[in-house]
């Protein structure tokens, strides 16, 4: 594009020269000085002009530089605490304790059907199989808890929900979307009523991952793993089946020991698992871990579900026979 200031200069030369040949011929230098004053003020608002249709076609010239980069500062700042937005954790939260999970894209469905919902079919993950079951009605499980929360806030759950660290949820490998359980902590007693809407956790000594304010409502959000107790509430996943003012007995749990050693709550649980009295019992007996800080793990053994009070009392007085003392209760339900 030519230079409108070089176009100007010749502009000026051009007709300065018209304007003095023109006052020579009239003997008069005053007509000649008018002109060329009357055409440079021509020639000089003509280049404004141009100047201003070009500053136009280009509005980012416009804005002093400093202003400009005023602009996207603020921009740049606004996207931060967009990126940042709810995914902060109360202080002195232990981040480096959240639960490895997966996105809903990781998921992959091997028998979509028609008559069940999507996420509820079975599906895959990094190559494992995993089945759905087709009613939660009766299910009962103790093993371990984990946690998830900023890693995944404001991402889509396995059934298109909006994932909030900060509200009860829970993610789980096998119980149909949504299923009403409750869980209850083994090493406190708490207990907390939560509703199924995503997958996982995707580790083999997990059961159920709950979202940040369920594990601290039940005691946990500071480590990284609770045993726990997770059972479907028939009540409310199946209401027009429970009679209103039906009472089902409580689930009680015993632990007959702790250890920092992993080989003696083995030995432990095969000293229960050997006693014949507890054999007629028909107690389980299981070894769960419990994280209490980030390099030390407890090894609890515990024996349940008991459900009726007589049997809870006869365990509990033989595991004192056998030397333990102080055996703990926990009711679950």
């Amino acid at each position: 594009m030519p230079n409108p200031r070089l176009a100007y200069c010749r502009l000026s030369c051009l007709l300065a020269g018209i304007a003095l040949l023109t006052g020579c011929q009239s003997e008069s230098r005053s007509i000649a000085s008018g002109t060329l004053a009357q055409i440079a003020q021509t020639a000089e608002t003509l280049l404004g002009k141009r100047e201003s249709e070009e500053i136009s076609d280009n509005p980012e010239q416009a804005l002093p530089s400093e202003e400009a980069s005023g602009l996207a500062r603020a921009e740049e700042s606004e996207k931060i605490d967009a990126i940042q937005q709810g995914s902060e954790l109360p202080a002195g939260t232990a981040l480096g304790q959240e639960s490895r999970h997966v996105r809903p894209e990781d998921v992959r469905l091997t028998e979509p059907s028609g008559v069940r919902e999507p996420w509820n079919s079975p599906y895959e993950v990094f190559g494992d199989r995993y089945e759905v079951k087709q009613s939660s009605r009766g299910y009962v499980e103790v093993g371990i808890a984990s946690w998830y929360g900023p890693k995944f806030q404001g991402r889509k759950t396995s059934n298109g929900e909006v994932f909030d660290m900060y509200g009860l949820s829970a993610a789980h490998k096998g119980l149909p979307i949504p299923t009403i359980v409750r869980v209850t902590n083994l090493d406190n007693g708490s207990k907390i009523d939560v509703r199924i809407n995503d997958r996982g956790p995707f580790h083999d000594d997990r059961i159920i991952d709950l979202s940040f304010a369920a594990a601290e409502a039940l005691g946990f959000s500071d480590q990284g793993t609770a045993p726990v107790v997770v059972e479907a509430v028939d009540s409310k996943n199946f209401p027009e089946d429970t009679p209103a003012n039906a009472a089902s007995a409580p689930n009680v749990y015993i632990q007959a020991g702790a250890f920092q050693s992993a080989t003696s709550a083995r030995n432990l649980k095969r000293d229960i698992e050997a006693n014949l009295m507890l054999q007629r019992l028909k107690a389980e007996v299981r070894v769960l871990e419990s994280e209490f800080e980030v390099d030390k793990v407890l090894h609890k053994v515990w024996i349940g579900p008991i459900k009726q009070i007589k049997t809870d009392e006869a365990v509990t007085k033989i595991l004192i026979q056998m030397g333990l003392s102080k055996p703990v209760k926990v009711v679950a339900n």
